[in-house]
């Protein structure tokens, strides 16, 4: 399978009256979903859109290659069929992805953006099967926006969440933070290589934190270690299978790896 084989659908220039801007939407449908009316799919949202499916737009010419992935686990029957909605990313990018405009950001998704794909498509719309993912920044966000609101997003896909910033703000809110954490199943991972290898500690940290709210790394936690993988978008696609086989796989294929 290759990128011009893949079922997507775009929505240029979506618009946003909450951040009053606008970014295309990107739509993968698994093989099938044409030939199955009846059927309603489970949704995956994942931010920085533009680098998951086509090299011409992605970052340095290097896509996730994320409907390749998808496809080769669900023609295995590793992972239920899903929908992917990739949301491309604007020159707010920075405070869109941190708590300075997230919860704008999160407004936009959760009023403006779903329920045009729950309109649009056959989706399952409710929290069990809404899954949110992103990397660096766009795993810090994929993690807020799933605490702040566990109503909407039961599943956060963090991959070299950046959890750095802000004076690791996301890791003091988690630690501080009296209750046990929300009915949410979160996927983190990282590499082995140049600052997150050198700053391993910080993507433990968070795991740590999580585990002290009551997470159980098997079941509602995953942590992976990526050896000799850098902070790139051909990381990314080299690990987010582990993120789709503990979010939408069968319960033999539940578990990831930690070190």
């Amino acid at each position: 399978m290759n990128f011009a084989s893949l079922r997507l659908n775009y929505h240029r220039k979506f618009h946003s009256t909450i951040l009053g801007n606008e970014r295309d939407l990107i739509v993968w449908l698994p093989l099938g979903y044409e030939t199955a009316p009846k059927q309603r799919y489970p949704v995956l949202y994942v931010h920085d859109g533009q680098n998951l499916f086509d090299p011409a737009t992605a970052f340095a010419g290097v896509a996730w290659q994320l409907g390749e992935a998808a496809q080769t686990l669900i023609r295995a029957e590793k992972i239920a069929p899903m929908i992917i909605v990739g949301i491309a990313n604007t020159p707010a990018r920075a405070d869109e992805y941190t708590p300075k405009r997230g919860r704008k950001y999160a407004a936009f998704l959760i009023d403006e953006m779903k329920p045009f794909i729950d309109r649009t498509y056959r989706t399952l719309p409710d929290r069990e099967h809404t899954a949110v993912m992103g990397s660096s920044l766009g795993g810090l966000i994929s993690f807020y926006l799933a605490w702040w609101h566990p109503e909407v997003f039961g599943m956060a896909g963090c991959l070299s969440g950046t959890w750095m910033w802000d004076d690791a703000a996301s890791i003091k809110m988690v630690e501080a933070d009296p209750r046990p954490g929300p009915p949410i199943k979160i996927y983190l991972d990282h590499g082995s290589e140049g600052a997150e290898g050198n700053q391993a500690w910080i993507y433990r940290s968070m795991r740590d934190a999580l585990i002290g709210r009551g997470f159980q790394v098997g079941k509602n936690l995953a942590y992976y270690f990526g050896i000799n993988d850098e902070h790139n978008e051909a990381a990314w696609g080299r690990r987010v299978g582990r993120a789709l086989r503990f979010f939408f796989g069968k319960k033999s294929f539940s578990r990831t790896p930690a070190s």
